[in-house]
């Protein structure tokens, strides 16, 4: 027989107010100086659900983005400048922050994200999975390259969900894609990445953060300071390069690890 506690009408008045509570507490807006954030976004209203992802004319809302971000291109063609890239355009995917992300992250509470309000945070998955292959298959068809910027906010999800960029990047040779993790290299996540970049290699240009042991990484300069002949702070941000599309380190440069500056 199985142990059982019995509780007195008073343990249960106790535990329901407990509950009552702590329901309270989750039901209360997060609060940027809030330590411990729970795993989902602060803006609950820009997460968005693909089934009712649409224009005002009914038709469905592109999940993949072109990029119109300053700080990755300035043109409005944003296309990468230089190297083996040269040409791309650069589209990018945004999940929910800390709901995709391992609560591990160096930035889970001070995440950038907690400044991009109206950000559309795509609900992940295998609708938005199928939604990402047929929209690649269509701009991959249009233009002499894309490369996909993963992720504006959030992280890799699950193994499957790498998997399907294997996949796209294996029927499709004029696609590209960089990023960064959260994910530790020795998860079964980080795995799954290191696996992808060594099949191929530059087109899967996704860098481990803070993670100061490996060569390909992210690391936060809150933490690490640059050193010669290893890293580099990104030079968009110290105004060294114009944008990413001008400088392509991130991809180019397999033998150096980026700084960022927290922003």
């Amino acid at each position: 027989m199985k142990n059982q506690i019995d509780y007195n009408d008073d343990d249960t008045a106790y535990f329901e107010a407990l509950a009552e509570t702590l329901d309270a507490e989750k039901a209360k807006p997060m609060k940027k100086a809030d330590i411990n954030k729970p795993a989902v976004t602060m803006y609950p209203k820009s997460v968005k659900m693909l089934a009712d992802y649409n224009r005002k004319n009914g038709t469905p809302n592109q999940v993949l983005k072109q990029s119109k971000n300053a700080k990755l291109s300035k043109d409005k063609l944003p296309v990468i400048k230089k190297g083996k890239f040269k040409g791309y355009v650069i589209y990018t995917l945004t999940l929910e922050e800390r709901a995709t992300c391992p609560r591990s992250c160096y930035h889970w509470d001070n995440c950038y994200g907690n400044n991009m309000m109206f950000a559309h945070r795509l609900q992940h998955g295998s609708e938005l999975e199928q939604r990402i292959k047929d929209e690649i298959e269509e701009l991959c068809a249009t233009y002499r390259g894309v490369i996909v910027r993963l992720h504006v906010l959030g992280d890799f999800y699950s193994v499957d969900y790498v998997a399907v960029w294997q996949h796209l990047l294996t029927k499709f040779d004029n696609l590209a894609v960089w990023g960064f993790t959260g994910y530790a290299p020795n998860t079964d996540i980080g795995l799954a990445i290191r696996a992808v970049r060594g099949v191929f290699g530059e087109r899967f240009s996704v860098r481990y953060s803070n993670a100061p042991t490996w060569q390909f990484s992210a690391n936060s300069a809150d933490l690490y300071k640059p050193e010669k002949n290893k890293s580099i702070v990104c030079p968009e941000q110290t105004g060294a390069a114009e944008s990413c599309a001008t400088c392509t380190l991130c991809w180019s440069a397999p033998d150096k690890q980026i700084l960022f500056v927290t922003h």
